[in-house]
C-alpha cells in the first residue's frame, strides 16, 4: 500500500495541487497536467483542477481522461470523450469550496454490485483523517465520521459515463453478444444516481454528514409456491428422469459435452424457430426465458427436453462432486445416502427455482 498525505481540507486539496510538479514525459504532455497525490510511479493516483473552487481526487479508470480502463474500447472512448461533468459526477473524491465559503466533500463507490479493490484502497488513502473508509466481509462499504462517532453507508453507484454505456448499446446490437451485453448494461444508468455521500467540513476540520444517510439495501429471494406447487408434477419428472440416467452418464458429463449440447440447443432453437433460448457457454440454459423452461418442464416431448435433462444431470453431478470433496467419514453407510440424496435434491430445487422463474428477487432494506 503506497501511503498518500491527507488532504483534510479544499485548502489542502488547493495547496497540493499547486505544489506538485506536473508528469511530462513522452506517455504523458505538459496539457495532460497529471499530477500524482503520492509516489509518482502510481501517477493515475492524482489531483484534477476543474476550476477555482472544485479539486478532483482521481485513481484511475473509466472516468479519468488520461488513464482509462474498464469496459468500453477506443473507438468508443474518442466517439464519447470523458466530459468535465462526468469526471466532477463520478471520481471517488469531489473538494469543492462554495459561494458562501463552506466547503464539501463528496464521496463516491465503484459502479456496479461487485468488488472495486482499487476504489476501496484509494479511499481508505486518501480520505481526510476525520474520515475512514471501512468495508465488510459481506460486501459492503460505509464511511466512519470520527468525530461524530457517525457509521455512513456508502452504496455502490450505478452512474456511469456515455462511453460505457455507448459501447453496451452497440455490444448489443452484435450477434452472440446481445446477453452479456445486456447483462452488463443493466448495472449501469446515466446522469447522477444520488448514491454519493457529501460531507460539510466545518471550521474546527470536523465534519457533518449533507442530507440522510443511505439505507443499507439487500437483495431478498423468495419462492412464488402457488407458481411453483403448478409445476410440482413436472419438476419432479425430471429429477426422476436426471437421476435414473445419471448413473449411466456421470462418466461423460464433462466440458465437451456440455459444449456439445449448447451447439444442439442452439440449431434445434433454429430448426424449430423457438423464441426465449440464448446460448451460453457457461452453465447450459444459464440465459434461457422462464417461460421457455417452464414450457419444456410441461412437454416431456419438447425439442428441447434431452438438453435440460442433460442440464440437470451436470447439477446432480456438482451436488455429488461437492458432496465427496467435503467428506463424511462420521456418517454410517445409510446416513451417508440419506445425506448425500439430501444435498443433491437441495442443488436442484434450488437450480430450477431459478431456472424456471418460480423465484423472485427484490431489492429491499436491510
Amino acid at each position: 500500500m503506497v501511503y498518500i498525505n491527507k488532504i483534510d481540507s479544499f485548502a489542502d486539496a488547493e495547496a497540493r495541487y499547486n505544489n506538485t510538479k506536473p508528469v511530462v514525459s513522452k506517455h504523458h504532455t505538459l496539457e495532460q497536467d497529471v499530477r500524482p497525490l503520492g509516489a509518482r510511479n502510481r501517477k493515475w493516483e492524482r489531483i484534477i483542477k476543474i476550476d477555482d473552487n472544485c479539486y478532483v481526487l482521481s485513481c484511475g479508470g473509466r472516468v479519468d481522461p488520461v488513464f482509462t480502463w474498464g469496459p468500453s474500447d477506443t473507438a468508443t472512448r474518442n466517439k464519447y470523450p470523458i466530459t468535465t461533468e462526468e469526471i466532477v459526477r463520478l471520481s471517488p473524491i469531489v473538494w469543492r469550496k462554495h459561494e458562501d465559503g463552506t466547503e464539501t466533500i463528496k464521496i463516491r463507490n465503484g459502479a456496479g454490485e461487485w468488488q472495486h479493490n482499487n476504489v476501496y484502497s484509494f479511499l481508505s488513502r486518501a480520505l481526510p483523517r476525520e474520515l475512514w473508509f471501512r468495508q465488510t466481509r459481506v460486501g459492503k462499504q460505509f464511511i466512519y465520521n470520527r468525530s461524530k462517532g457517525q457509521t455512513v453507508h456508502l452504496p455502490k453507484t450505478t452512474s456511469a459515463p456515455r462511453h460505457v454505456l455507448e459501447y453496451y448499446m452497440e455490444q448489443m446490437k452484435k450477434a452472440g453478444n446481445q446477453h452479456w451485453a445486456l447483462r452488463w448494461a443493466k448495472a449501469y444508468t446515466p446522469g447522477d444516481d444520488g448514491l454519493s455521500v457529501t460531507f460539510k467540513r466545518e471550521e474546527n476540520g470536523t465534519f457533518t454528514l449533507v442530507g440522510e444517510p443511505h439505507k443499507v439495501m439487500v437483495n431478498r429471494t423468495r419462492m412464488n409456491k402457488e407458481l411453483k406447487g403448478s409445476f410440482k408434477a413436472d419438476i419432479a419428472g425430471l429429477f426422476e428422469s436426471a437421476m435414473a440416467f445419471y448413473p449411466m452418464m456421470r462418466s461423460q458429463l464433462d466440458w465437451s459435452l456440455k459444449n456439445q449440447t449448447n451447439v444442439d440447443l442452439k440449431e434445434i432453437a433454429e430448426q424449430h424457430k423457438i423464441v426465449g433460448h440464448t446460448v451460453s457457454y457457461g452453465e447450459l440454459f444459464k440465459h434461457t426465458e422462464p417461460a421457455l423452461v417452464q414450457a419444456i418442464l410441461k412437454d416431456p416431448e419438447h425439442p428441447m427436453r434431452h438438453g435440460l435433462n442433460i442440464a440437470a444431470m451436470f447439477e446432480i453431478h456438482y451436488a455429488v462432486a461437492d458432496f465427496g470433496d467435503n467428506g463424511r467419514s462420521y456418517f454410517d453407510e445409510e446416513e451417508e445416502d440419506a445425506a448425500r440424496n439430501k444435498a443433491v435434491r437441495a442443488r436442484f430445487n434450488k437450480w430450477i427455482s431459478k431456472l424456471g422463474g418460480f423465484t423472485v428477487t427484490t431489492r429491499e432494506e436491510k
